[in-house]
């Protein structure tokens, strides 16, 4: 693995993380579908990013040990990770891969069940009392054949009564939309947190590796939180969440 050199200064160490940043972001905004793309040289990365060839190198160095790309003799610098961008929002009418980028997805439910309420999820949720009946589910998400996030929803049981784990393709809004839920909006925390070994296991990660992990609660048209969910996320698909305004001090919208 690559180490920074002790010795490189504090503000070449900058300038190099600095430069990976903005690398990662180029690649992991690139077009569905263009796996294995080369990269461009150095002497254009050096031109683009106006650094030098050793601040590009170790840049590169970084992508690597994270596995965004490769670099092979005579062929240069390819992207050979499945690293992109996925649009965090609820889709508005489309498919969920549609949604995020054409990805082909799948799914595999590893427990639906009716559950009582814990305390922690109904205070989640509106007019459910702890101890309430609910429908919990847990799926692993595929996005090209491998798997991209684990997923638990708590779901209500007025929206869960009648729905079928057969019904159930992998994109939980259209299950809802189907169902007659009108999703409307959604609340969303992010985090990062080690992978626990049953996490490292179901996404194919080494225990303890960084997985994104996401709080979601979703809201009906009346504002009613309806379902809540935990999720876990390989950090190849990092989530895009748009259109946040800035709020006033007190928690008004400016």
């Amino acid at each position: 693995m690559c180490r920074a050199d002790p010795r490189t200064s504090g503000s070449r160490r900058l300038e190099i993380g600095r430069l990976s940043d903005l690398l990662r972001v180029s690649l992991t905004d690139r077009p569905v579908g263009t796996d294995s793309a080369r990269l461009a040289d150095e002497a254009a990365l050096m031109r683009e990013y106006r650094a030098s060839r050793d601040v590009i190198r170790a840049a590169l160095a970084l992508l690597a040990d994270e596995g965004i790309i490769e670099r092979r003799r005579g062929r240069g610098t390819l992207v050979v990770g499945d690293h992109r961008t996925v649009d965090g929002s609820l889709p508005g009418g489309e498919s969920l891969a549609e949604h995020v980028g054409d990805i082909a997805m799948t799914s595999q439910v590893l427990s639906w069940d009716r559950v009582p309420a814990p305390p922690v999820v109904a205070a989640r949720l509106d007019g459910v009392g702890a101890g309430d009946d609910m429908l919990c589910m847990t799926y692993v998400l595929h996005a090209h054949g491998r798997p991209m996030g684990v997923i638990t929803n708590h779901l209500r049981a007025p929206e869960a009564d009648g729905l079928a784990a057969a019904s159930f393709t992998g994109d939980f809004y259209a299950l809802l939309d189907d169902h007659g839920v009108d999703v409307a909006s959604h609340d969303i925390d992010l985090s990062a947190h080690p992978a626990a070994p049953w996490v490292a296991d179901t996404l194919d990660v080494a225990p303890g590796s960084p997985v994104q992990v996401f709080e979601q609660t979703i809201r009906d048209a009346t504002g009613a939180r309806v379902d809540f969910a935990i999720g876990r996320i390989r950090p190849e698909f990092p989530l895009r969440i748009t259109g946040v305004g800035r709020v006033t001090a007190a928690g008004e919208p400016r």
